[in-house]
C-alpha cells in the first residue's frame, strides 16, 4: 500500500438490464468504442469506467454491488493535491447531470460517491 491517498468522486448506476449491454449502449450513446481505453468523458473530466465483477474492485479499490456500472475520477492524486470546494461541487454537479440523464435513458438508478484510495 502506498503512502499518498487519493479522493475519489464517482457515479454507480445500477442497471435494470444486463450490466455489459447497458455499457455498451452508454459507450455507444457517447461515441466510445468498448474496445478503447477505459477513459469516458463525462463534463470537462475523464472518468474510468468499470463494471462490477465483484463487492470490491482492488484496482481502484472501491466498493459497489457486482454488476454495478461505476465512473470514477480521481478528484485528487496524493502527495498534498488539493481540489476547492467550488470545483468539486462543479465536477459532482456535471456528473450527477450525466448520470440522471444515463439512469433515465437506460432504466437505472444511481448514486453519487466519494471514496477514497491509497496508490
Amino acid at each position: 500500500m502506498s503512502t499518498h491517498p487519493n479522493a475519489i468522486l464517482m457515479a454507480v448506476l445500477k442497471p435494470d438490464d444486463l450490466s455489459r449491454k447497458t455499457m455498451r449502449e452508454i459507450l455507444a450513446g457517447n461515441d466510445v468504442k468498448d474496445s478503447e481505453i477505459d477513459n469516458l468523458k463525462i463534463g470537462e473530466k475523464e472518468y474510468f469506467r468499470i463494471i462490477m465483477e465483484s463487492d470490491y474492485d482492488e484496482g481502484y479499490q472501491i466498493s459497489a454491488d457486482e454488476g454495478d456500472l461505476v465512473f470514477l475520477d480521481m478528484v485528487t492524486y496524493g502527495y498534498g493535491e488539493v481540489i476547492t470546494w467550488a470545483d468539486l461541487e462543479k465536477q459532482k454537479n456535471a456528473l450527477e447531470e450525466w448520470a440522471k440523464a444515463m439512469s433515465e435513458k437506460f432504466h437505472c438508478s444511481y448514486s453519487i460517491q466519494v471514496t477514497a484510495n491509497y496508490w
